[in-house]
């Protein structure tokens, strides 16, 4: 697949650039940064498996993510660090924490919110911790996503066999409604197709954020 050569192209040249002490990877347990984690442990890269990863964790985090993080770090073999809060505030305890991090290597894709004009290497904008943030992921689409994830048996949370697709915490995420199984007359529950099954999903992957 091109677009991984790509994106292992990209974690060389950050290796390359930084110590694998100088960054970390910005993890939330979603999809897209599950695949980043993949990457970078499976990469024959000189030092890519020293490269730190963070969980920055919501304030209502589904108990699912939560189990989810535990079970990358048994899978991987890895630590992964918790902090709390938004985004912004996560970077700037990480950075007080262990000033020596000059990079951060994300999941983000184009088509995610204000990631348009995103460049593979970008430092973060005023106001903001300084940090340079790496973006192996950006060409990729959603589907480029479970592609890789269903072809190499990468495991993912739960969540997304339930008809959700993107995934913010328990206050802003609902299943996908274009994925939802009408009930009969029957009574039924509703249930949700899995996440791998929604079409033209760069367009409707989040529906089900509030």
């Amino acid at each position: 697949m091109e677009k991984r050569k790509d994106s292992l192209r990209i974690i060389a040249q950050a290796l390359s650039s930084y110590r694998a002490e100088e960054m970390f990877i910005s993890f939330n347990g979603g999809k897209d940064c599950t695949v980043l984690l993949d990457l970078i442990h499976q990469a024959n890269l000189k030092d890519a498996k020293q490269i730190k990863c963070i969980y920055v964790r919501p304030l209502n985090p589904f108990s699912e993510i939560e189990e989810f993080v535990d079970r990358c770090r048994q899978h991987y073999g890895i630590t992964i660090a918790t902090v709390d809060g938004g985004i912004k505030a996560a970077l700037e305890q990480i950075c007080r924490a262990d000033p020596q991090l000059k990079a951060c290597i994300m999941g983000s894709r184009r088509s995610d919110p204000y990631c348009e004009r995103l460049a593979s290497f970008q430092e973060t904008d005023p106001g903001w911790p300084r940090l340079m943030r790496i973006n192996p992921l950006l060409e990729w689409t959603c589907e480029d996503i479970w592609s890789y994830i269903r072809e190499h048996n990468v495991p993912y949370c739960a969540l997304y066999d339930r008809g959700y697709t993107s995934i913010g915490d328990r206050t802003n995420t609902i299943p996908n409604p274009h994925l939802k199984v009408e009930a009969d007359s029957s009574g039924e529950e509703v249930t949700y197709l899995p996440a791998y099954t929604l079409h033209d999903a760069d367009k409707y992957e989040r529906a089900g954020r509030l």
